[in-house]
């Protein structure tokens, strides 16, 4: 419950200050969780080597995993000050490339299913739907306590995007959204459940969560890789890349569909690695070899 107070306590005033002085708080913020939590800072670390390769220094691991953090105390900041925005305003900062990927897949008339990834500010990424009129829904994370599920829901849904923890009987309403034309988005970077599908991410065996491919599969709904990158302080850039072609059955076929969503993950966070905001460890060995910690 006190992650639930703070967050609200704490959120009240921030999300009437400037952007400015919002982030400026958030950078400070970051650069004490990172002094003071050493086995957060080794899981970022242990990410960075993962995706920065081998061939990095260790002060660039560094550098990239206090950007880590920075982004993700940004991304805090944003959601917290989103209900105060208007969408109309929201739509100015960002620029979209690849809307009509989107609208081709929409107008097969069977749903869309948006892959992404915790990169950039990524709540954003759903506002230009939002903003545009679409009917969206994104499965997320439950968080405890309910509360605070509550509250982080309400935030996000502040502009007219639907929100739905990923919870037993979730698969039939997503299935009927999909019958009815509509749009699921789905981050497919972290396997919080813990039943996902062993996949190569980044040169290195992990588990990802599958339900996209496998929604895909079983609705023929259309595969669209949405990603999110900042763009300076205020201002965010969205790509809609094509839709992926989906084969429809087997388990190679499962395989080789999961294989094209990690190829395009990787790209989008090999341009920005310091914006991929995941502060859990991917990889099954967490311990950071470079003596960050």
């Amino acid at each position: 419950m006190w992650k639930y107070l703070a967050f609200k306590i704490i959120g009240v005033p921030l999300s009437y200050l400037p952007v400015t002085i919002g982030y400026l708080i958030a950078r400070v913020v970051a650069d004490s969780v990172y002094l003071l939590s050493p086995k957060l800072r080794g899981a970022i670390a242990n990410n960075m080597r993962h995706v920065l390769g081998s061939g990095a220094g260790d002060d660039t691991i560094r550098q990239a995993s206090k950007g880590v953090l920075r982004n993700a105390a940004r991304n805090y900041f944003d959601l917290i000050k989103l209900p105060n925005i208007k969408l109309c305003d929201i739509e100015k900062r960002i620029t979209v490339y690849g809307w009509h990927n989107y609208e081709d897949a929409h107008n097969r008339g069977k749903g869309v299913i948006l892959v992404s990834a915790h990169l950039g500010s990524f709540d954003m990424t759903g506002q230009i739907l939002a903003a545009r009129s679409e009917k969206v829904t994104v499965l997320v994370e439950p968080l405890e306590p309910e509360a605070l599920l509550s509250h982080v829901t309400g935030l996000r849904k502040s502009k007219g995007l639907t929100f739905m923890p990923v919870r037993f009987g979730v698969l039939n309403t997503v299935i009927n959204s999909l019958h009815r034309g509509e749009t699921i988005g789905l981050i497919c970077d972290r396997d919080f459940g813990k039943d996902g599908r062993r996949s190569t991410f980044f040169g290195e065996e992990t588990t990802l969560p599958a339900g996209a491919v496998r929604i895909a599969m079983r609705t023929g709904a259309a595969v669209i890789p949405a990603f999110n990158l900042r763009r300076g302080n205020s201002h965010y850039d969205v790509f809609f890349e094509p839709a992926l072609e989906i084969n429809s059955r087997g388990d190679e076929a499962l395989a080789r569909n999961m294989e094209q969503i990690v190829q395009v993950m990787e790209k989008y966070i090999r341009l920005c690695p310091e914006q991929w905001v995941v502060l859990s460890p991917i990889w099954g060995d967490m311990t950071d070899k470079s003596g960050l910690l």
